[in-house]
């Protein structure tokens, strides 16, 4: 069981930001609209976290090409120009999973002296999950389904520099997907990408990763549990393409999961790529965050732009949902992709119960 002074600490106090808007695309100018919600160019797979020091700032891990880079923010809004050097590179060992690119994926924030117990191997207040990968084609920003990936654990005292924690898989990624030869390789036989962690209690944490599953030729969502956060066990698939015509019917992907501390039940953002390959966001719910996934709308929650030239015109993916003091309140980092090609991270903002829709957000900074 993990110590109670494990569990994340509360996050920090939140500095006012500058006043923010939200307004219908309909009542922007054509530029403006196009560049709605924008953030940082160049960048993508943002995680997003509350420092963790009480002063206020913000934390935003991203991809930036092979890479994962460290941007800081006094609002979640600003974001200064990358950290130097670059928080974490692809490993340099042959043997290893993640040989030619990394992206992050989710950070746990764990503070309190009990850090330190024999069950984990520093009192690091930083986790980092990652996907890593042998071919160069992961670097992109939204990789081929045939790409190889691994997941991946670093721990760090301060969010900049990293420590690699080998997994039980001998290419050192905390799971694999099965060897060749093997009898049964599961529903996962090309990769276990994007893992996002829930620490639900004491000693229960819980991944929820994407692969394809090559029997139903298309994405899913799978869950995996552990009571250390590096030795994990896969309990199968809780989410899976939608029907046929929907946003979602191709297969869903990069689902991060939020415990709402209002309704107390479990709210997943993922992508869902439709007939088309155009990729939407959705939004489901769970009331155990183990079972009964259903999701809250038949329309995606965020859409890409539809502006031909719009900095996300071509996708938007790989959500981060973060609550903001207000239970009702909730902030919707993604990425963007345009019509060249290039990732761009982005913001959308929600108020009320429901959570079907997000509104792509104008910072004004006053």
């Amino acid at each position: 069981m993990l110590p109670t002074a494990l569990l994340p600490s509360p996050p920090g106090r939140l500095l006012a930001p500058a006043p923010l808007h939200c307004h219908a695309p309909t009542q922007q100018p054509s530029t403006a609209a196009a560049a709605r919600g924008l953030l940082i160019r160049g960048a993508g797979s943002p995680v997003v976290k509350r420092a963790p020091d009480g002063g206020g700032g913000w934390l935003l891990w991203h991809q930036s090409g092979a890479r994962v880079a460290l941007a800081t923010s006094p609002d979640g809004l600003r974001w200064g120009a990358p950290a130097s050097p670059d928080p974490l590179l692809p490993s340099e060992d042959w043997w290893a999973f993640d040989t030619a690119a990394v992206r992050p994926s989710d950070v746990l924030l764990i503070s309190g002296p009990a850090a330190s117990s024999r069950r984990f191997p520093s009192s690091a207040v930083y986790w980092l999950y990652y996907t890593g990968s042998t071919d160069e084609r992961f670097g992109s920003p939204l990789p081929d389904a045939d790409v190889p990936a691994l997941p991946g654990l670093a721990i760090s005292q301060d969010g900049r520099n990293w420590a690699r924690i080998e997994g039980s898989h001998h290419t050192g990624a905390l799971l694999g997907v099965g060897e060749d030869g093997e009898e049964s390789r599961g529903w996962e036989a090309r990769c276990i990408a994007a893992p996002k962690v829930v620490m639900h209690a004491d000693g229960d944490l819980r991944m929820y990763y994407h692969s394809f599953d090559e029997m139903s030729q298309r994405h899913a969502i799978g869950l995996a549990r552990s009571r250390d956060g590096i030795r994990w066990t896969k309990m199968g698939k809780v989410l899976e393409g939608g029907r046929a015509g929907s946003f979602d019917e191709c297969g869903v992907r990069h689902g991060h999961v939020v415990r709402d501390r209002a309704a107390g039940r479990y709210v997943m953002v993922y992508e869902g790529v439709d007939a088309d390959g155009r990729v939407s966001i959705g939004v489901a719910v769970s009331e155990d965050g183990l079972k009964g996934w259903r999701r809250s709308s038949e329309m995606p929650v965020l859409c890409p732009s539809e502006e031909g030239e719009g900095w996300d015109g071509a996708g938007v993916g790989s959500p981060y949902l973060v609550q903001m003091d207000g239970a009702y309140d909730w902030r919707l980092y993604y990425m963007g992709v345009g019509s060249d090609g290039e990732a761009s991270i982005g913001m959308a903002y929600s108020e009320g119960q429901a959570l079907q829709k997000f509104e792509k957000c104008d910072a004004v900074l006053m």
